[in-house]
């Protein structure tokens, strides 16, 4: 029996609200084999699968697994092959058509061999926890321009959405986020294309730790090839990639303890479910963790406002204060979302002091895809340019 060693889980909040790091052995070096074997075993000890997987095939099949697992059903062959084919690995859909299956349209219908139809849940957004994380290392794509090997790849429901790419001790993470900008060029396309369902990349030392979108790193690579080395800093850039931390905005910055917060299982599926918005122009964003935290202390103010029928007062009030350009409209735009889903609201309403965020520069606009605010039509899958 595996023996699990849950830390700085809850069931309500996502950014845990104060970590103190344990007391751990200094290390004088640590080489990146042993960095990433101790990263697996954190990870195992927190509740994931670890599985020897090595060809696509095994990917392939551990996919279909789980989703019969998810969805509580089995796929015959032929359905199989047609879902596949149309749902997973269309040839015709890239990292921006993946990317909105998973935060808009992650249900797809089956047409069953006997003429029915079934919903097939990717990943359940609603009990998160009935959503299976596994973790793979090593894994070499089939047919990309290169033998590249893929780190530490964390597969929910058989998809790989979170990829972590380390280095050792003492070498700058930019060379981990440069080296995943040269898989995007020579491999994660490979084989099936299933790399390119990854939401979120992480890049670590050991010491350093940080995160970012997919679409970061696949403008970043756009960007150097059409800016032509103008040295110009962008949101895409290696300095726009973010820092995990507590509530109390302290960073965590060692590996060891980004696993045990940002990594956790509720915090992990809680960020890959509810705190990305992927707006129209193709973007996504991954909320930090001070907004992740505003959000919540808003939404659990409208729960206990609600709960002890405080509604209309002062104390059921609150605001968000912070300087230009630290993400106000995007925190609250997605707790205007969340808020929408509460049992107990009626209607949301979402008020914009300037024009420029209510045309169609504005972020309501950017991401207008009804289904995020709860409903029950079928999301209209925009044409993504290539």
């Amino acid at each position: 029996m595996s023996t699990y060693n849950i830390i700085a889980e809850t069931n309500e909040a996502t950014v845990v609200s104060e970590y103190i790091p344990p007391e751990r052995r200094k290390r004088s070096y640590q080489s990146e084999a042993e960095l990433e074997r101790n990263f697996i075993g954190d990870l195992q000890e927190q509740g994931y699968e670890y599985l020897a997987i090595n060809t696509e095939d095994d990917l392939v099949a551990n996919l279909r697994t789980q989703l019969e697992k998810l969805n509580h059903m089995t796929f015959s062959e032929t359905e199989w092959g047609r879902f596949y084919g149309q749902n997973l690995a269309n040839d015709n859909e890239g990292i921006a058509e993946k990317t909105f299956t998973i935060q808009s349209d992650h249900i797809k219908v089956l047409a069953r061999d006997d003429g029915s139809t079934k919903n097939i849940y990717l990943i359940d957004k609603h009990n998160i926890h009935n959503n299976c994380l596994q973790v793979i290392h090593q894994f070499t794509p089939e047919g990309g321009r290169y033998a590249n090997r893929y780190d530490v790849t964390i597969l929910v429901n058989g998809l790989p959405l979170v990829h972590c790419e380390l280095k050792r001790r003492g070498v700058n993470i930019r060379e981990a986020f440069n080296q995943i900008r040269r898989y995007n060029r020579d491999s994660f396309w490979a084989g099936e294309g299933l790399f390119q369902f990854i939401q979120v990349f992480i890049i670590s030392n050991g010491t350093n730790t940080k995160y970012f979108s997919n679409t970061t790193r696949e403008a970043s690579i756009k960007e150097q090839t059409s800016r032509k080395g103008s040295g110009k800093k962008t949101s895409n850039s290696f300095e726009f990639t973010s820092y995990w931390a507590d509530a109390n905005n302290k960073i965590i910055n060692d590996l060891e303890d980004f696993t045990r917060t940002f990594l956790a299982k509720h915090t992990i599926l809680n960020i890959l479910t509810k705190y990305c918005v992927f707006d129209t122009n193709s973007t996504l964003l991954v909320m930090r963790p001070y907004q992740i935290a505003a959000t919540e202390r808003i939404l659990n103010k409208i729960l206990t406002s609600s709960n002890y029928h405080r509604e209309g007062t002062i104390e059921a009030g609150g605001f968000v204060w912070h300087t230009t350009g630290s993400g106000k409209t995007l925190t609250s735009f997605k707790t205007a979302i969340l808020a929408s889903r509460m049992d107990c609201m009626d209607k949301v309403l979402f008020v914009v002091d300037r024009r420029n965020q209510d045309d169609g520069s504005g972020l309501w606009r950017k991401a207008p895809y009804l289904h995020d605010c709860g409903c029950d039509q079928r999301p209209q899958r925009p044409a993504f340019p290539h």
